[in-house]
């Protein structure tokens, strides 16, 4: 079997989850690339070359794997986000498209903006923290970023991906620790998360690729505002008053969380839209309590 009969062969094989043979079509090229280590230029240019008995079965191992719906980003350890190369594997949430748009809206609030310090809560695999560093480092700006995350493996990812990104993990604060129990040695201007917020109540309805996930990433609670709803009880703790905090949130809890906010006396809160027009970010631009 040559590559380009290989490539047909597997999409075909993939269709039976993806429905679509177009998609198929891209996940099998990827896999081939990812086993071959070989670019999208070489995969078109050597097209005829015979695959070897001992690709072809690492490519089917991962073909396996992503007919179990595991996801296709853990299986060739790499996700883009925002340009960048991010390792993940199933100890860290996957980066989501609509999540770059967080980078977009704390990047217009820091325009004008220098020597101050952010926040990532619940960092996962540092797409969020490590992007915002990168970026600030292109534009000459000293901002200082910190992220928080609780699992002993993810914290490991996050350096790797700083190491792999920005040259030296050092650039940013890994800090190891629960964020509803850390007590941080000073407060923040910027808070920014990606915090889980699925309801559990879900769980069964959703794509099964999503059982790959760290679940605790993922829910948070019966109606996916648990966590939101204890850290928003001490978000004083963390954010200087007239700071300000960026959060991803379901795209039906908008309401929820403004009337949480109220209820804590944050009132400048509002929910931003996404590029899909679907609620999905809560933010305050002058904190006050």
């Amino acid at each position: 079997m040559n590559i380009n009969e290989a490539l047909i062969y597997y999409s075909k094989q993939l269709e039976k989850i993806n429905n679509d043979y177009k998609l198929s079509y891209i996940e099998a090229q990827t896999i081939i690339m990812h086993t071959l280590n070989i670019s999208k230029t070489k995969l078109i240019s050597e097209g005829l070359r015979e695959l070897k008995e001992e690709e072809i079965k690492e490519i089917e191992a991962h073909i396996k794997r992503r007919l179990s719906h595991e996801p296709l980003a853990y299986i060739i350890n790499k996700k883009e986000f925002y340009g960048f190369d991010f390792y993940v594997d199933s100890n860290v949430l996957i980066p989501r498209p609509e999540t770059e748009e967080i980078i977009d809206l704390v990047l217009d609030y820091t325009k004008d903006k220098d020597n101050i310090s952010i926040c990532d809560v619940c960092s996962g695999s540092g797409n969020i923290a490590i992007t915002l560093k990168k970026l600030f480092i292109e534009q000459n700006k000293n901002i200082d970023i910190t992220a928080i995350e609780i699992s002993n493996a993810a914290v490991e990812i996050i350096n790797k991906n700083a190491f792999n990104i920005l040259g030296d993990e050092r650039l940013i604060n890994v800090i190891n620790a629960d964020a509803l129990k850390y007590v941080a040695d000073k407060k923040f201007d910027i808070i920014v998360s990606n915090a889980p917020y699925v309801p559990l109540k879900d769980k069964d309805s959703l794509q099964k690729d999503l059982e790959f996930e760290p679940f605790n990433a993922l829910y948070s609670g019966d109606d996916g505002l648990d966590f939101y709803r204890a850290f928003l009880n001490i978000i004083d703790i963390y954010l200087k008053d007239n700071g300000a905090f960026f959060f991803e949130i379901g795209y039906n809890q908008g309401d929820s969380l403004i009337n949480i906010c109220c209820n804590l006396n944050i009132y400048n809160a509002e929910v931003k839209k996404d590029l899909s027009t679907k609620d999905r970010f809560l933010v305050c631009y002058d904190f006050i309590t």
